[in-house]
């Protein structure tokens, strides 16, 4: 374990909170006393970094905002102590017009859900249940662009998210780095969704540009995550923790797995049990 945590970066959904639900209140408690304690906390998520995510800690019912925030799976980053912003360029129109018609026949053929993020573009095709709770969660409303790549392509965007029946992920993902594998990267991100986006990125670049901004070693900082777009983002970290619903690869590279799902607060309860007491902060013996 890291002795004594100066940062603290985590994933959004499914590891701090289940997809749309309130944050649990062990994870309210430790945040709490760890801002107090002058711990910079962080998120990181693979959604756009917009101004709505720059305040979720009220949203959730914080007494304070967080310090930094990963969006984008690494392609942007916003930092609150200087009101810095950074991000990625987003994917021109005919880059994603290549990429849709090359994945069009599986989009056809397993009637995979798929919507654009970034740049105001709310495209989406084969728009399903899950894509509406995608929706109402972020805010916007999806248009519907089913067969209509043009259409579809209007706007430039950051990334393509692909959802289907988790059977079909590995194919999904293998069409599409057999012909844009070069430059760019797929990644999971929720069991039957795959994410395509530019290659050079990810959380633990996104926590490492945080990082080297204020001089912080990466045996201060403590992560959480639960899947794939987590994997980097535990490995930059001091002590990477992988909570108890995560994906079973991605609890193969933590240091540590919590012992509640993200349902039960396991964030907020394994820090309780390693870093917190009613008072403040434990420091642990021993470095990683």
């Amino acid at each position: 374990m890291i002795e004594n945590i100066t940062v603290l970066a985590a994933d959004i959904d499914m590891t701090l909170t289940f997809k749309g639900a309130p944050l649990p209140q062990s994870v309210k408690d430790a945040f709490i006393i760890l801002h107090d304690n002058g711990v910079k906390l962080g998120l990181a998520t693979g959604r756009e970094l917009t101004d709505a995510l720059k305040n979720q800690g009220k949203t959730w019912g914080l007494p304070f905002e967080f310090d930094f925030v990963i969006g984008m799976n690494g392609g942007m980053l916003y930092d609150r102590e200087d009101d810095y912003s950074w991000s990625i360029p987003l994917m021109d129109e005919q880059e994603m017009k290549d990429i849709l018609t090359w994945m069009m026949p599986l989009i056809d053929k397993y009637k995979i859900a798929v919507n654009a993020e970034g740049g105001a573009n709310h495209s989406a095709m084969n728009i399903n249940g899950e894509l509406l709770e995608s929706a109402k969660r972020h805010g916007f409303i999806f248009e519907d662009k089913t067969g209509d790549v043009d259409g579809f392509c209007e706007k430039g965007a950051y990334k393509f998210l692909f959802r289907s029946e988790p059977e079909y992920a590995d194919e999904i993902r293998s069409r599409f780095l057999e012909k844009f594998g070069k430059d760019h990267q797929m990644v999971a991100t929720f069991p039957g969704t795959v994410e395509a986006m530019h290659k050079g990125f990810d959380k633990g670049s996104g926590l490492r540009k945080y990082a080297d901004r204020h001089g912080i070693g990466r045996n201060e900082i403590i992560a959480f995550g639960d899947n794939e777009n987590d994997n980097a983002l535990l490995t930059v970290a001091g002590w990477g923790v992988a909570l108890k619903n995560a994906d079973e690869k991605t609890k193969e590279i933590a240091d540590d797995i919590t012992f509640d799902t993200c349902k039960d607060g396991g964030v907020g309860t394994y820090l309780k049990k390693y870093y917190i007491d009613p008072k403040g902060l434990k420091r642990k013996e021993g470095t990683k």
